[in-house]
This record gives structure tokens, C-alpha cells and sequence, in this order.
């Protein structure tokens, strides 16, 4: 299947949602988290995102799992991708970032011969993908939280802890997930992203520490009244492009697992990315 810039557009403005996940408070079990994910120095991640909507009577089922392996310092990162779209077809989209002396390159392939890149002035749109800056911001953020579980996770042992992110955070959370970049690609100018982040109630979610370590291993989230919310606040903005335009979230549920602590030593880039042809994603 030949996949345009478009699709692949598509596909990784779904995966910048996984930013929306969040853990946090006030508690010493919160801020021991907070602290252990601060230290790490690489880690890798899974990620599993349904995302099923209706957009008039057309249905678009969209599952899409990761594997992701990051460095901080200095910063360098691969995502594999594997997007399947039911009847619309898959898709496998390979992706590198790197810190090469005061810009950021990202490489992206679609099929891992041919190769595009873009050279970032900064590491801002980077750190949508940032599992460990995103969930240190994350684990500030959740309130009235309950221990309901001790399970295995990564073969250790990990209390599951469900809260919320509150609605006086969603704002942050959302401008770290990349959304609104996504928005305004879309149109939207920032003070109609500003207003439709406003009201948008509570987010619930599920976090898992590792007992041992303190680490955040696991999260989960189910974003499909958020996310119909959000569509719904959209398609009131722009009331007269899209007259006529029904659009409804079905199902958008994510998880998380993190991995590989400090385990992480190396990233190659292809050279074949690095010399492919410089273009906007």
C-alpha cells in the first residue's frame, strides 16, 4: 500500500494524543514517582491506541501500537510505528530524532528505504513524544487518587492507583501532547484552541508504580468523551466550513508500559535517513 504524507500525518497526529496521559498529586507516593522518572537517563515504551469514529456514515477503525526507545542527554530517539486502519489499509512508519549540535532532525520513513527529514530550531516538538518529561509533567497533575491494586508489571510487582487530571490541568496536559499544534494545522486559531480546552470536564486515569523502584510503569486512559468533547467544541468553531459535518468518537482508549530503565545505551541512526531529502512532515 503506497501511504501519502497525509496518511502518515494522520496516523502520528493520533499518537501525539498519547501525551494526554497523566499521574500525579500531592502524596509522598506521587512525588517519589515524580523524582525516580526525573533520574532516568533512557528508557524505551509500548503503546496500544483504539481509536474508532464515525465521521457522516463512514466508520474509520484505528488501532495503532509503538515501540519506542529513548536517550536524554544528549537527546536521541527511534519510534516504530504500526498503524492498521481496517479497510483503509496499514501502515509502518519508522522514526528517528536526534540533537545535532543546536537543532533537532527528525527522519521519517514509511517503508524504511525512502526517507524524509526536517531540522527543528528547538526540542519543542520533540517533546510530545517525550515519554519521561511527559509524565513527570503528568504525575503533577492527577488528583483524588485511590490505591485498587498490586499487579505484575514488567515482572515486578506495581500498585495501580486511579484518579483524574483535573480540569484546571487539562490545558497544560493538552499543550504538552502536541494537540494544539494539531488544531491549528486544522484551522483553528489559538484563542479558539484556548476556549475549546475550557469545560472539558475531568480526564480519568490509571497509573501503575513499580513497588521497588517507585517508577511509573504502566498507564492507561479511556479519552473517548474527552475526545468527542473536543471534536464537538471544533466543529461549533468552524460552524461554517463544516455545516452539515457529523462527527462522532466511538472508542479511544490508550495504554502505556515503561521499560528499560537506563538500559537504553545506543541509538543508530541509518545513514540513509540522514541523507534523506529535507521536507516538512
Amino acid at each position: 500500500m503506497k501511504i501519502s504524507k497525509k496518511l502518515i500525518a494522520i496516523g502520528m497526529s493520533l499518537t501525539l494524543i498519547t501525551g494526554l496521559t497523566a499521574c500525579g498529586g500531592s502524596t509522598d507516593v506521587m512525588k517519589n514517582a515524580e523524582k525516580a522518572i526525573e533520574n532516568v537517563k533512557s528508557l524505551s515504551y509500548d503503546m496500544d491506541m483504539d481509536m474508532n469514529m464515525t465521521i457522516g456514515d463512514q466508520k474509520m477503525e484505528t488501532s495503532t501500537t509503538g515501540k519506542i526507545d529513548c536517550i536524554s542527554d544528549p537527546l536521541t530517539m527511534k519510534m516504530d510505528m504500526n498503524m492498521n486502519m481496517g479497510a483503509q489499509g496499514s501502515a509502518k512508519v519508522t522514526m528517528y530524532a536526534e540533537k545535532a549540535d543546536d537543532k533537532y532532525i527528525m527522519y521519517m520513513s514509511p517503508d524504511g528505504t525512502n526517507w524524509m527529514k526536517q531540522t527543528l530550531g528547538d526540542a519543542a516538538e520533540l517533546e510530545q513524544y517525550n515519554a519521561q518529561n511527559s509524565m513527570k509533567l503528568y504525575l503533577e497533575g492527577m488528583e483524588d487518587f485511590k490505591e485498587t491494586a498490586t499487579e505484575k508489571i514488567n515482572g515486578s510487582d506495581a500498585v495501580k492507583y486511579e484518579g483524574v487530571i483535573s480540569k484546571e490541568a487539562m490545558g497544560d496536559v493538552m499543550a504538552a501532547s502536541g494537540a494544539g499544534k494539531q488544531l491549528t494545522q486544522l484551522g483553528m486559531t489559538e484563542e479558539e484552541i484556548d476556549a475549546m480546552y475550557k469545560d472539558l470536564g475531568q480526564l480519568p486515569v490509571a497509573v501503575w508504580i513499580d513497588k521497588e523502584s517507585s517508577l511509573p510503569v504502566k498507564y492507561e486512559m479511556d479519552m473517548t468523551q474527552i475526545m468527542q468533547q473536543m471534536m464537538t467544541k471544533m466543529l461549533e468553531a468552524k460552524a461554517q466550513q463544516t455545516q452539515g459535518v457529523t462527527f462522532k468518537v466511538d472508542k479511544m482508549f490508550i495504554s502505556m508500559t515503561l521499560s528499560n530503565f537506563n538500559k537504553v545505551d545506543k541509538i543508530e541512526i541509518p545513514e540513509a535517513a540522514k541523507n534523506g531529502q529535507e521536507t516538512a512532515f
